[in-house]
């Protein structure tokens, strides 16, 4: 027998908003701006270098180690660090550049739609996110997901960050529901299921590469189609 729920949470990058094609695109972007084709690396290292960085400082993020200022201004440093490109002669206003580009991508991961045209008449919808609050709004308008939730909960409106399980109840808590009546989707084993875990909140760990865990979850789906299967 399924369990009645009236609120889902979602986590928004690499669940819903395509982190990864949106993010490719932004930096094929950033390296035609500021022409780094004259250096001795390719478009394909520039990305793949990125990805690593980013995937790095945004994990230390999330474990509290460092802040946001310093995940934003340092990650081109590094990039191009390893690279071969001397931190002076990083353009300084990469970052930015970078933050008014990549948000407004509108990839989404498949299903993404549809699943949510299925949930909206149903229940409530809300985002729990680490991001920052002006870019997640941001990404959320551009992917055309705006419209499908209620309220949107970050690591900036919050005070907290998963798997802390106080941004789980702050995000409960501001749209008036419980424990017994939501569930929390999200992809990441480290931060969505062991917040869930901490915060004894029901949760569907959408895992679409088959990462080996072990954890105990509700339930676990290759696909966001899965999520109709369930609720």
């Amino acid at each position: 027998m399924k369990k009645s729920y009236k609120h889902i949470f979602f986590d928004l990058d690499h669940t819903l908003w395509d982190f990864e094609k949106n993010t490719e695109e932004a930096i094929k972007e950033i390296y035609e701006l500021y022409d780094f084709s004259k250096y001795p690396f390719t478009l394909n290292e520039f990305v793949k270098y990125f990805h690593e960085t980013n995937n790095l400082l945004w994990d230390k993020f999330n474990h509290r180690l460092i802040g946001r200022e310093e995940l934003r201004d340092s990650r081109f440093i590094i990039v191009l660090g390893n690279l071969g490109i001397n931190e002076e002669d990083v353009p300084r206003d990469i970052g930015e550049a970078y933050l008014k580009i990549a948000p407004n991508k509108s990839g989404v991961l498949p299903y993404t739609y549809q699943v949510l045209d299925y949930l909206y008449p149903k229940y409530k919808l809300h985002i729990i996110s680490n991001g920052f609050d002006d870019v997640q709004h941001r990404k959320l308008k551009a992917a055309n997901l705006y419209h499908y939730f209620d309220k949107i909960i970050t690591s900036d409106n919050s005070g907290y960050r998963k798997p802390q399980k106080e941004i789980f109840e702050f995000a409960m808590n501001c749209a008036h529901a419980s424990r017994a009546d939501s569930i929390f989707i999200g992809d990441n084993a480290d931060t969505d299921i062991v917040g869930a875990l901490n915060a004894e909140m029901d949760h569907i760990y959408y895992n679409p590469e088959k990462n080996q865990h072990s954890y105990k979850v509700n339930y676990e789906i290759e696909s966001l189609q899965e999520i109709m299967n369930i609720l």
